[in-house]
């Protein structure tokens, strides 16, 4: 591509110099300019020598050029009447614009040849003003291609200028954070359900061994076994449900279901279940009757019931749990209070993170994975709503949730 170019650059060159010789030439001739000289009968007084073959018709007033395409010239010419003493003389004036023709011929070439060593020049310069402009971009490509689901720990370089490239790399490298945060909490929810679901196994293994062992031939230990396999079997099936429940949630594939109920019919209903099952605690339910909301009852139910249930477990057997329940403007709101063992204010913000135990040893002895409250948020949250905390060690804990009316 470049040598055409170079060559055509050196024959014009050549040509341009060929053009000025015949021009400088031309321009130092006596003069481009004739003239012929008629008497009132049309007889030629006088000619210019170029002239004396070329007939023009002189008897006709022409103040204007008027150019002629004959005699293989490029010829421009004026006739014009003068009157003295009573005689009447033709004047005509010609004037060859070879000159003029050569000169634009000459300036078209100039300016071709000019546009072509422009592009040729813009296009080279474009090049390497691109390449420079896109060397970043190169960078970003390779480094991109070296991140992979091991490597999210790694950024891109951002540098001084606040330009387009630098803002793509801050968006990405948000991306990546997110990315990164993504993946180190579905590591620890993967680490953690297999934890929680090792230990019902571990122990319907030790109770199965304990069977082939003794179960055959002593009942006791035969029925012991039983119920303990069934009540293991049902930790797992509950801690299954509810990491299913919270895969789902992470997939938005669960569609909320909303229909119109009564706020605290629901509540009074879970309120019922939970007493049963604690008949020593004191639950009371007080507020208004009449709030009626727009959600899906189902999730609504559970997540009453997580924190009922919750509160049930961390309270004495002779504790007290209030749930107010009321509406303010476009909102419900619903109180859950309770006396109990309370929490650590270092805890609080932790408490409805995944597998999240502030007693771990508690734990173990009222059950539970540390899910509950993690599917209490993402109800919440589905639902446009809020939850805030007040808890205090040894005075209990303040649960209030805010959801929209419709």
């Amino acid at each position: 591509f470049v040598l055409p170019i170079f060559c055509m650059f050196i024959y014009s060159i050549y040509f341009i110099f060929i053009l000025l010789d015949k021009e400088r030439r031309l321009f130092t001739l006596e003069s481009n300019i004739y003239t012929k000289i008629f008497d009132e009968k049309g007889n030629v007084i006088y000619s210019s020598k170029r002239l004396e073959r070329i007939n023009i018709p002189h008897d006709v007033n022409i103040d204007i050029p008027v150019k002629i395409d004959k005699y293989d010239k490029d010829l421009t010419y004026l006739n014009t009447i003068f009157k003295s003493d009573d005689k009447v003389f033709y004047i005509q004036v010609i004037k060859d614009m070879e000159n003029e023709y050569l000169f634009l011929k000459l300036l078209f070439i100039l300016m071709f040849f000019a546009d072509a060593a422009g592009i040729f020049v813009s296009f080279i310069a474009g090049y390497f003003v691109t390449k420079r402009a896109l060397r970043p971009v190169d960078y970003m490509t390779k480094e991109v291609r070296e991140i992979d689901a091991h490597g999210l720990n790694k950024r891109l370089k951002i540098y001084g200028e606040d330009d387009e490239l630098t803002r793509l790399a801050k968006t990405f490298n948000d991306m990546l954070d997110r990315l990164e945060d993504s993946f180190k909490r579905q590591n620890m929810f993967v680490s953690d359900a297999s934890h929680e679901l090792r230990t019902p196994i571990s122990v319907i293994k030790g109770y199965i061994d304990m069977l082939d062992r003794w179960g055959k031939e002593d009942k006791a230990v035969l029925q012991e076994a039983i119920e303990a396999i069934k009540r293991e079997t049902l930790d797992m099936e509950h801690l299954i449900e509810r990491l299913l429940l919270l895969a789902k949630g992470d997939n938005k594939s669960i569609k909320l279901n909303k229909e119109q109920f009564n706020l605290k019919d629901v509540i009074k209903e879970v309120a019922e279940e939970i007493k049963m099952l604690n008949e020593s605690k004191n639950i009371v339910v007080k507020g208004q009757n009449d709030i009626n909301i727009t959600a899906d009852k189902k999730l609504i139910k559970e997540l009453i019931r997580i924190f009922l249930d919750n509160a049930a477990k961390y309270t004495s057997s002779d504790g007290n749990i209030e749930i107010d329940v009321g509406k303010d403007n476009s909102k419900a709101y619903i109180k859950i209070k309770d006396d109990g063992i309370g929490m650590p204010q270092e805890d609080i913000p932790h408490i409805f993170d995944r597998f999240y135990r502030v007693d771990k040893a508690r734990a173990k002895e009222t059950g539970g994975a540390g899910l509950g409250l993690a599917i209490a948020k993402w109800i919440i949250e589905e639902h446009k709503g809020s939850v805030t905390v007040k808890s205090e060690v040894g005075k209990g804990s303040e649960f209030t949730i805010t959801l929209p009316l419709r």
